[in-house]
Order: C-alpha cells, then structure tokens, then sequence
C-alpha cells in the first residue's frame, strides 16, 4: 500500500482526491496538506466542504502546512493546489517524491507529459527525463478538464482517419470554476428564485456577469490551453520530446449554469474520408483496445468511450461509469466538406476531468514501476 500525500486538502479538488482513494487497493492517504491559514487544524475544521462522505479517520487528520515540502514517509503526492501556488509548492515535493496534480503549472514545459491514459500513457516516459532536475520524483499533471473529452474523442479518429483541422465550442460547468463560483452561483438562484430573468432593458456597455439565467462566451485563458494541451496530448514523443499533434484547431470556451460535466460541440475535418459508421466502428476499436491494456486496473471504466444515439446532456449522463466514460453522441457528416465530421462529446469535468482521471493513471504508473 503506497502512502499518499494531497496537497490542498481543504479544496473541491482535494475532497474529490480523498473520496477517490478512500478504501482504495493500491494507495491510502497518510498526510494532508493546505494554507497556512488551514494549517495545524483537523480537516473537519479546516475546510468549509462537506465530507461527511470521508472517514473519520481522513476527517480527524491534522492538515500541515503546504509550504512545510515534508514528504517525509510518503511514497508519493496528489495535488490540488491552484497554479500559481502549484508552481512554487509541487517542485518541493518532485525532489522527494512523485507528483501527479490537476494544476496548469508545468503542463507546458518539455520534460512534462500530460496524461490521459487511454489516450497518450506512452508519453509516461518522458518522466524520466525530470531527473535532469535533480529530482528524485516527478511531476505529471492533468490536462484541463475541457482538454479531457475533446483529446479522447478525437483519439480513435485520429488513429484511423488523420486529422487536419478541429473546431470546438465547448458548454461549461460552473463546478469548473471552482468552489467560489458554485457559491455565487447558488447565492444568485436564491436571489433570482424559481422564476425567469426578465432580459435585460437596452444596451449595457459591459453588463455584470451573471452566471444564473445566463450564457458566458468568454472563460479566461482557457482557449489558449485547451488548444495547446490538445495537441501535445494527441502528439507524438520523439528523441525524448513530444512532437505536438500537426492539426489546426480552434475553439470557443462557454460557461453555461449547468453543475457537472463539460458538453462540447465538435467539427473534424478528417485527413480521409469517413462516415459516422466508420467512426463508430473506430471508437469500439479503440475501447477494445483500452480494455486489453487498462481493463484490469481498479478504476477502469467498462468503455473509455459510450456513444450514445441521442446528444449526451449533462443532468443525465455526466455520472455514467462512476464519470469516468466519455460520451459521445451526434456523430454525423457535415455539410462544410466531404471530409467533415460533426458530433457532440461530454466529459465529467470533476472525475474523469480531475481526481478521478488522475488516481487512474496512478494505478498505470504504479503497475509500470514509476512509482
């Protein structure tokens, strides 16, 4: 049983961290780490989350200091530090240890890979190369959560077809946002009520963001990651590098006042020709594979991807698979070109998207001896 640290504790991420290695076969949480301002506090205090889903064990334990770096007596460490905070916190860490985060703080440095198993775990290896950072450990971050579904979708297609251009508008769950904006959120629905917003009287120069009610077409810099992030997911690794992905892509990233799950609409243009059986038939290919190499592994779901005869909606199918599975529905040509797909793919952004997503390619690691 490999002894776990979780680097903020205290957040929705790190809940989702501790209820995710809760009873676990492989890892059990040992230490918990938070602000300063949460330190020296059992968690029951130190948070304002519920975890009344935690043991008692996890929720008497002391929270340390983040900052303290003791890693002492840990074999490895999940972190949910926000960015900036990651980017001085998880190096510390990396020096003793292992570290697998949901941060963006190393995402884009060469030596790091950015996993999503059923996508990419060849990548795995460049986390050999950190060790030129003195490191007796690693850092292997997640992608975004908008990255998830819209890198394993376009996996299967890839494979078979090629890839040439990609364009996305992505639908957002507030929980993307962190546990701030759920509270503003639920604090506008009390003040709004059951009733619907009346629209707004004239032209407002830059009207208020209102999240209940509303549609956000801007969330910030999320566009530039998840370009980037998808095509180095999707790349190849060469000479001790990646090679990102060759394909043009574009997006636009939307908050809309859903709570779990990211909906995307997708358009490919393929680099030959296909039709929506043929992608079908390419995703059962590639849930056949990912069975035979990750089946067996204890979070694995029954299908990296389900595909759906109808739109996936958030509200009924985020949760499918423990939120692990990928959903795909829609698939059909586009009118823009012989060579275009359309379809819709929604992701657990909470699971499959975070901790969940993480604690799965843990599993791998530890099966290939990287831990």
């Amino acid at each position: 049983m490999k002894a776990v640290g979780v680097l903020g504790a205290t957040g929705a991420v790190g809940r989702e961290f501790l209820e995710a290695l809760e009873g676990h076969p492989l890892f059990a949480v040992s230490a918990l780490f938070a602000s300063d301002r949460s330190a020296q506090r059992p968690l029951r205090e130190a948070t304002r989350l519920d975890i009344s889903g935690l043991t008692e064990r996890i929720r008497d334990m002391v929270v340390k200091s983040a900052d303290s770096g003791d890693a002492a007596g840990l074999d490895l460490v999940c972190s949910a530090l926000p960015g900036e905070t990651a980017a001085e916190a998880e190096p510390r860490y990396a020096r003793q240890v292992p570290v697998i985060s949901t941060s963006a703080a190393f995402r884009y440095e060469n030596d790091v890979p950015i996993l999503i198993l059923e996508v990419n775990a060849e990548h795995a290896a460049l986390l050999h190369t950190q060790k030129a950072r003195g490191w007796q450990g690693w850092i292997a971050p997640q992608p975004n959560c908008t990255t998830v579904g819209l890198a394993v979708s376009l996996k299967p297609i890839l494979d078979a077809f090629g890839v040439q251009r990609v364009v996305m508008t992505s639908y957002q769950a507030v929980s993307g946002g962190g546990y701030e904006l759920i509270q503003r959120w639920q604090r506008e629905r009390e003040e709004i009520g059951p009733r619907i917003p009346a629209p707004g009287q004239g032209w407002v120069e830059q009207p208020e963001t209102t999240i209940e009610g509303n549609v956000i077409g801007y969330i910030s810099k999320e566009e530039p990651k998840v370009k980037a992030e998808v095509r180095k997911v999707l790349g190849t690794l060469k000479g001790g590098a990646i090679e990102p992905a060759g394909f043009d892509i574009d997006c636009f990233c939307v908050r809309v006042p859903s709570l779990e799950g990211h909906l995307e609409a997708v358009f490919v243009e393929t680099a030959r020709p296909c039709s929506p059986e043929d992608v079908r038939q390419a995703v059962a290919e590639f849930n056949a594979r990912s069975g035979e190499r990750f089946g067996r592994l204890p979070s694995a779901p029954v299908q990296a991807i389900t595909v759906l005869d109808r739109v996936p909606q958030p509200r009924f199918d985020a949760e499918l698979d423990r939120g692990l599975t990928t959903v795909m529905g829609r698939i059909e040509k586009s009118e823009l070109g012989s060579r275009w797909m359309k379809y819709f793919v929604l992701s657990n952004n909470v699971k499959k998207g975070a901790a969940l997503g993480s604690l799965q390619v843990l599993e791998y690691l530890e099966a290939q001896g990287y831990l």
